[in-house]
């Protein structure tokens, strides 16, 4: 898609945005963005290819004639329909799902061909950063959109039921001929019906593997999921190697709220991905390289291939639109708590002020909701068996993962790191080869990217490699697990205890470690912890043994006084959060909470109100 027909379909999407933002009973806060900002939020491609377009229109769900995206299918798995303008036509999709349309001949799975004479621009759905980063929030009457927030929607189910879908339409004739003929249409022809089954089946095929690479049986439930884990895998899947390793993608963890994230100078909630900002409104090369990693894990198509240098990787990522979604979200202000939720008390806002700035305040650094432009370092508190002041001992396994999950290289087998740092070898775990994937995706698209990497701005950093303790008392998780994953538990807090020297400097490694962030919006964000496993703010200032060990999820009715989602299901929704299991810990994030008062505790939440 060129520039100009990006900013057409923003225009489009400013034009309809009465029928494609907000459903009839929602309202959306002010957060500062303009009408134009939000159609370019809920309707940019960022070159994420799912499935083509005319595919999902026709698709319907397993063993029955129910539309796919019937309005009543898409809530239950948490989305919410939405309008999408293309080409003259409107579409009703899940929000946060955008149609890419771009030249495909350099691709891979998504190059596929299912009618005679088919041109290389078909338009496929896929996914942008909205579909994951908007919540609903309701009470009484009320019910507001919140952008930037964690998604109330369980992708898990929702994939799951979609690759059923693939799966069974392929398998049925009459449903197969119920399919083929509204994809076709005029097309309709006993070659083309064989022409579209052999790629439905292709990409069917693809998506199993996928399934494969990261199966696990924990599920996510609403609001959660092991981007990580999705994305890691993907690369082993796209670079090329004749096997891949499976890694379970096993450590679900809440969608990041995204509102100051632009000021942070790591992000992700281990912090392994820093923003690296060339001038005071230059490009952010850490940002596109984050982003650009993303759009792999939902779907973005990268030709993993050895090009000639500073040539990259082709690929479906749209790095343009990447750079404006990223300058979009720098206007984003958190959202500031609704009256109609209830009036907020001065008396113990005064005095959650003071516990905050007592026992809060060194972690969650203060920021004004207006400031959208001091520079926030992060502070990274390294997991640990055993919490101290120093150390956070809550679930590992998002941060372990992250570094621990590997497979073979393929293509990217001797690709370039840096000029002190090697080459990626056999032995490189997939966050490095990652690195590279992003890299190379941004090379092949964007001049200055390439003046960078010819100034050796550019390059990437291996993380450390995992050592065997010799310690073998770690905490009571390891009793939970089986014997492999203790192994790995163990390796993990072994090197979370070391402290690396660079350049004659004792620093810390951000990824064996989770990132506090100021608090501005913390209402809006539940659940809590950084893998969702506490459903209010009050129930994170109880003692670990008393917080809920199990509560229901999916709801989107909200709770003003303990301040998070009522446990009860929403509809559609069966899942309970169970926090016995490995991914699922509540434990640790106490510092002291544990000796408040209850009335200590309300006047901490009565406060946080006010972020």
């Amino acid at each position: 898609m060129t520039m100009k027909s990006v900013l057409a379909a923003v225009s489009i999407g400013v034009g309809c945005l009465a029928s494609t933002g907000a459903q009839a009973d929602e309202a959306i806060l002010d957060q500062n963005w303009s009408t134009k900002d939000l159609a370019l939020w809920q309707n940019t491609s960022q070159g994420s290819r799912l499935v083509p377009l005319s595919w999902l229109m026709a698709l319907e769900v397993a063993g029955t004639r129910k539309a796919f995206l019937s309005e009543d299918n898409i809530k239950a798995y948490g989305y919410t329909p939405h309008l999408l303008p293309f080409n003259g036509s409107t579409f009703r999709l899940p929000r946060g799902f955008v149609i890419d349309q771009g030249d495909d001949r350099t691709l891979t799975f998504s190059r596929l061909r299912w009618y005679a004479n088919q041109r290389d621009q078909e338009p496929w759905v896929g996914m942008n950063c909205s579909a994951c980063h908007t919540a609903n929030i309701s009470h009484g009457d009320n019910t507001w959109v919140i952008q930037g927030a964690p998604t109330n929607a369980d992708f898990q189910k929702f994939l799951d039921a979609f690759r059923e879908a693939l799966f069974a339409t392929a398998e049925n004739e009459e449903s197969f001929d119920r399919f083929a003929r509204n994809v076709l249409k005029d097309a309709y022809t006993p070659a083309n019906r064989l022409q579209l089954h052999t790629a439905l089946n292709s990409l069917g095929q693809f998506l199993k593997t996928s399934a494969s690479l990261n199966a696990t049986n924990l599920e996510y439930g609403p609001g959660r999921v092991d981007a990580v884990g999705h994305i890691l895998n993907r690369v082993a899947q796209l670079n090329g190697a004749i096997a891949q390793t499976p890694n379970p993608s096993d450590a679900p963890v809440s969608y990041p709220f995204l509102w100051n994230t632009p000021q942070h100078n790591v992000v992700q909630w281990n912090g392994v991905a820093p923003n690296k900002r060339l001038g005071k409104n230059g490009l952010d090369i850490g940002a596109l390289a984050r982003n650009a990693s993303e759009v792999v894990g939902v779907f973005g198509d990268v030709a993993m291939q050895h090009a000639p240098l500073l040539k990259g990787f082709a690929s479906s990522v749209r790095v343009q639109n990447l750079d404006h979604l990223e300058r979009t979200i720098q206007k984003l202000k958190p959202p500031k708590w609704p009256e109609q939720l209830g009036k907020i008390d001065p008396v113990k806002v005064s005095r959650g002020a003071a516990l905050f700035a007592n026992n809060c305040s060194s972690c969650h650094l203060p920021l004004a909701r207006n400031d959208l432009t001091t520079p926030i370092q992060a502070q990274m508190t390294r997991i640990a068996a055993q919490e101290t002041p120093q150390t956070i001992a809550t679930d590992p396994w998002m941060a372990c993962n992250a570094v621990q999950f590997s497979s073979a290289p393929g293509n990217l087998l001797g690709e370039h790191l840096n000029a002190d740092r090697g080459h990626i070898d056999h032995g490189s775990s997939l966050v490095t080869q990652l690195g590279v994937a992003a890299r190379e995706i941004l090379l092949n698209q964007k001049s200055e990217i390439i003046d960078l990497a010819l100034r050796g701005v550019f390059h990437v950093d291996p993380l450390v490699e995992l050592e065997v303790s010799k310690d073998k008392q770690l905490s009571m998780m390891k009793t939970l697990l089986p014997p492999h994953k203790a192994y790995r538990l163990e390796q993990c807090y072994a090197l979370a205890k070391k402290n690396t020297v660079e350049k004659g400097k004792t620093v810390q490694k951000y990824p064996l470690a989770y990132k506090a962030r100021p608090l501005t919006g913390i209402w809006a964000t539940a659940p809590y912890l950084h893998n969702g496993s506490v459903p209010t703010l009050y129930d994170l200032l109880l003692p670990a043994e008393q917080r809920p060990s199990r509560f229901k999820m999916g709801s989107t009715q909200f709770d003003p006084e303990k301040v998070g989602f009522i446990d009860a299901f929403g509809p559609g929704s069966q899942f309970t959060y169970d926090t016995s299991l490995p991914g699922n810990f509540n434990f640790g994030h106490d510092y002291g909470a544990s000796s408040f008062t209850d009335a200590d505790r309300y006047a901490l939440v009565e406060y946080m109100k006010t972020l």
